[in-house]
């Protein structure tokens, strides 16, 4: 802030004005009129004369109105100024008196009168000092935005008599030591420190004039959010989030959470908060010169453990002597740093640590814990096989899927070389399948229930074939199934018939270049022959 003084005041100077003087009598003053400030001493300066082989008897001050044929009174008797008025003169020539602690009360025509030891020799020196009783009163404007110029000025009613030297102060604070006669105070590119209370005075005197208030107008300044209580937060409590601001004039308060508004108002209030209000929040001041965002204050709500549940690291089931892996989580904060294991209908722990190893089967569930308390989760079921099971199982599986996969390669063999005649194939798979012990009829059915097994005979003719076709090996091949019958004579008793389950059994394979149609050749593949 700088200081500049306004030109001073035009010095006026009063005349002395001399009275109506008559044959060597009168009474001259210093000032007819004068202005003085409230509170302040006044010196009226005067002289008088009067006739030669006079004396003086009595002197003395009074005021008017003055009423003709009645003496003035003698101020120096009136209870109102006998304390606050001196004379100063003398019963000669001087005149002058002192008048302390003036006020607006005061305002009259003052007049000196003296009295001589000649009766009726008395003078009454009118017209007198008029006195004017002025305060001071601070001139400005109501406000001013920051960064503009004002100027203050010191005002009277009336010029002051007196030379004036004024004195600027701010809230009671002298604004510089200089003194001079300026009674403007200018203050250039305003700050919000020069806002205040500015009153004046005038060098020499107490009074002070009434404080008069200058106010700076200036955008958001110094934002910012305290939070109360102060301390850790937990779930369940009431927050107070309280957002300062200096601004002139008052700001509008909004309250964001992230960039989310929130609510309004210098104080926003959380009842029962929860997780949910955790997270980072300011507030913007607004006023018409401009805004300003706080710094973000971040709430940090503590709560206990909650949705606790187990994960199992696998399937959960594992051989016998191995282990499973159960992993417990929770949602809480702090974080929970101590878990406990249990297994279902058992009162005591099995284990701690957010993982934990189960080696046999059955339920399990964890608890963790907090310095705000505790939650368990839902039991989960872990299974131990035993490796023999597991072999067994693994055997079987895989024989079956051994036998699945050489059956598919025969049908893929069997479909790329199958020969055109299957058909005739397929009729020679029964034939010349009897056993006879001896004639029969062919309507005997008593007699074919007794039989058993004999003489076996296989035949694949192949008299139709054309030399060239697929080999008798591929033919032999496609035989599945023989019908036996054996035909016995009961009639005949035979002991050896119970002793004869299967005999001369014997394979007919015709060849077409090599072999004659008519010639059994005993094939070495034969399973069984002449079995007893």
């Amino acid at each position: 802030m700088s200081v500049k003084l306004a030109p001073p005041l035009p010095l006026i100077f009063l005349l002395m004005i001399p009275d109506v003087f008559s044959a060597g009598w009168g009474v001259s003053y210093s000032h007819s009129h004068i202005c003085a400030l409230k509170n302040s001493s006044v010196i009226m300066s005067c002289t008088y004369t009067y006739a030669n082989g006079h004396q003086i008897n009595k002197v003395f001050w009074t005021k008017g109105p003055f009423i003709h044929g009645k003496e003035p009174p003698d101020l120096s008797e009136d209870p109102e100024y006998s304390q606050r008025l001196q004379y100063l003169g003398d019963k000669q020539q001087n005149c002058t008196i002192r008048l302390n602690h003036v006020t607006q009360k005061d305002e009259h025509e003052y007049c000196f009168r003296f009295i001589t030891n000649v009766t009726k020799e008395r003078w009454l020196g009118k017209p007198g000092v008029t006195l004017t009783i002025t305060d001071l009163q601070v001139e400005s404007p109501e406000r001013v935005t920051e960064g503009g110029n004002v100027t203050l000025t010191c005002n009277s009613s009336c010029t002051l008599t007196d030379r004036a030297t004024f004195i600027w102060y701010r809230n009671l604070q002298p604004l510089t030591e200089r003194r001079d006669r300026n009674n403007e105070l200018l203050l250039q590119s305003v700050r919000r420190e020069d806002a205040g209370r500015y009153s004046c005075a005038l060098h020499g005197h107490t009074y002070i004039s009434p404080a008069v208030h200058l106010n700076v107008t200036y955008a958001p300044k110094s934002v910012s959010v305290s939070i109360s209580p102060s301390g850790e937060i937990v779930e369940g409590d009431s927050v107070t989030l309280i957002c300062s601001s200096d601004s002139n004039p008052p700001a509008e308060i909004s309250w964001f959470k992230g960039e989310t508004f929130v609510g309004s108002g210098r104080i926003y209030s959380i009842s029962k908060i929860s997780s949910d209000h955790s997270g980072e929040y300011k507030c913007k001041s607004r006023n018409k010169h401009g805004q300003k965002y706080s710094d973000a204050v971040t709430l940090n709500v503590m709560y206990p453990p909650r949705n606790v549940s187990v994960f199992i690291n696998g399937s959960g089931e594992i051989e016998e002597g191995d282990s499973v892996t159960l992993i417990c989580s929770s949602d809480s904060n702090p974080p929970a740093l101590n878990f406990s294991w249990f297994k279902e209908d058992e009162s005591s722990a099995v284990g701690s640590g957010q993982s934990f190893s189960a080696l046999q089967s059955g339920r399990f569930y964890c608890e963790a814990h907090n310095q705000h308390g505790s939650q368990r989760s839902d039991a989960v079921t872990a299974n131990v096989h035993g490796r023999t099971f597991l072999y067994a199982v693994g055997g079987v599986t895989g024989g079956l899927g051994g036998l699945i996969f050489i059956f598919i390669i025969v049908l893929l063999l069997r479909k790329k070389h199958r020969p055109d005649d299957i058909t005739q194939k397929q009729d020679d798979l029964y034939a010349n399948a009897s056993a006879h012990d001896g004639p029969r009829s062919e309507f005997d059915p008593q007699d074919q229930n007794d039989a058993l097994y004999s003489l076996i005979t296989l035949s694949n003719f192949s008299g139709n074939q054309t030399v060239g076709k697929t080999s008798d090996s591929e033919d032999t091949e496609e035989i599945q199934y023989v019908t036996i019958l054996h035909h016995r004579n009961k009639g005949t008793n035979h002991p050896e018939d119970d002793e004869n389950h299967y005999d001369n059994i014997g394979k007919y394979q015709p060849h077409a270049a090599r072999r004659s149609t008519d010639q059994m050749v005993e094939d070495q593949s034969v399973i069984y022959s002449t079995v007893k």
